[in-house]
């Protein structure tokens, strides 16, 4: 199949689209269309998902015989998934906020020091 068949009848957009859709998760097209990075495998999909339930099972175990009188184990965090969506952690309004807090703990601490603030 060729690409010219799109503008010659042969070929519709809706197929085009499912081709694409059908290539491997590794292909450079796949990987293009996702801004370079990589699709996950069914196989990387399935092990963070045992993992996560491995390392719950065991928190739940150490949890239900741990001595009563010590504190109990954290509960552990999930494999980190790196195909997800992140959340950017240097957006603009939060990098003003940490200054803005900044700000005012340096005059928080300059008033202590001057003895404005006790």
């Amino acid at each position: 199949m060729r690409l010219r068949d799109l503008f010659t009848g042969g070929l519709t957009w809706r197929e085009l689209s499912n081709l694409v859709r059908g290539l491997s998760p590794g292909s450079a097209t796949r990987t293009a269309m996702s801004d370079g990075t990589p699709e996950p495998n069914g196989e990387q999909i399935i092990l963070a998902d045992v993992f996560d339930a491995v390392s719950l099972l065991d928190w739940h175990y150490v949890t239900a015989n741990s001595d009563p009188k010590k504190p109990k184990p954290k509960k552990p965090k999930k494999y980190p998934r790196w195909w997800e969506n992140q959340k950017p952690k240097d957006k603009p309004e939060r990098v003003a906020r940490l200054e803005d807090a900044r700000r005012r703990k340096r005059e928080r601490e300059q008033a202590i020091a001057e003895g404005r603030i006790a």
